[in-house]
């Protein structure tokens, strides 16, 4: 891989085979995705942006260094994206759980999304190649509250955010791809993540990591989970269709957050809300907690998303159930646990 150029010869790929722009290949599911989207035969090529490129070698791929927050951003990816002839954008530059830096953290979700949305808009003006969007979001945009429905669908008010900058950024994303919908008539994917399990650096890993996990006292809300393969496998179906709306992305089933945390091998440390709240925010703020205390509506009440439109209209079904995910995600932890003892 070298910086603007293709390393090796390409291998044999499909004539109809898209050529594809990344951004954001060292979060989670970046970093997951470029090794899918690089050996699927149906990426003619793939091109990487981010600020620095992955460390390990990759074929058939291209690398652009771009700080997506940075002046004129948008002019850097638009010309890229005619340069390499993109057809499909996915954009997967946000953070994988909260931060304390809370305006870097805007800077890069929103208006970092805005640099890359106004370089696709440019390239849609000028008649170029882009023809598919694909951005990745979160369940926890619907908000956490008494009064959720049983299954959050797609047209379900997005109420989360209020008083949780993490949340409340991911919102905003989503009002940016309202825009760009209007403003293109491009089709766009927005995928709303069930959280996600996989990898240590997932927000869910984080709060299921301590060997008591932080709970509300009285009240036991149901769980909604995805794999990482399963969310890299939903990624590419909407990155290689064109499957245009929101689409709740999880496994099937849910399960008690007590069943949750006894299945990870822990204990559930339940107290009262406001005392919860207060600790949460404490460690946060000293830079040991996960969450800040805003986090603990999350905690408290149930938002679990219809996964109809996935199945139906986006055209994907997860591998794992909520089981699964969570006996994958205890068989990889011991196995770590091992190794490193």
């Amino acid at each position: 891989m070298t910086d603007g150029t293709t390393a090796r010869a390409p291998r044999r790929r499909r004539a109809r085979a898209r050529v594809i722009a990344l951004t954001g290949v060292h979060g989670v599911a970046g970093a997951a995705l470029v090794r899918r989207l690089e050996a699927d035969e149906r990426t003619r090529r793939l091109v990487l942006v981010d600020r620095r490129a992955p460390a390990l070698p990759l074929r058939d791929t291209v690398f652009h260094a771009v700080d997506v927050t940075a002046t004129l951003a948008d002019v850097a990816l638009a010309e890229i994206f005619a340069r390499e002839r993109v057809d499909t954008v996915i954009h997967a530059a946000f953070h994988d759980r909260p931060r304390r830096d809370v305006e870097g953290a805007h800077e890069l979700e929103v208006l970092g999304t805005r640099a890359v949305f106004r370089a696709i808009a440019d390239d849609v003006r000028r008649a170029g190649t882009i023809a598919n969007v694909v951005v990745l979001g979160t369940t926890m945009s619907y908000g956490a509250f008494p009064d959720n429905p049983q299954y959050l669908d797609e047209d379900e008010p997005l109420r989360g955010g209020v008083g949780y900058p993490f949340v409340a950024d991911k919102v905003a994303v989503e009002r940016e791809v309202a825009g760009l919908r209007t403003r293109t008539g491009l089709s766009v994917a927005m995928l709303r993540l069930a959280p996600t399990l996989g990898d240590d650096r997932t927000l869910m890993a984080h709060l299921l990591a301590p060997s008591m996990v932080p709970a509300v006292l009285g009240v036991d809300p149901l769980v909604q989970l995805l794999d990482l393969d399963d969310l890299v496998e939903a990624v590419r179906t909407a990155a290689h269709g064109r499957a245009d709306g929101s689409f709740n992305v999880a496994g099937d089933g849910v399960l008690p957050l007590s069943t949750v945390v006894k299945l990870c091998g822990r204990l559930r440390a339940a107290v009262p809300e406001t005392i919860l709240r207060a600790a949460l925010q404490a460690t946060w703020v000293v830079g040991v907690g996960a969450v800040p205390g805003a986090h603990v509506a999350y905690l408290r009440e149930t938002f679990v998303g219809d996964t109809t439109r996935m199945g139906e209209v986006l055209g994907y079904r997860t591998r794992y159930a909520v089981g699964d995910v969570l006996a994958r995600h205890h068989r990889t932890r011991s196995s770590a646990q091992r190794r490193a003892a």
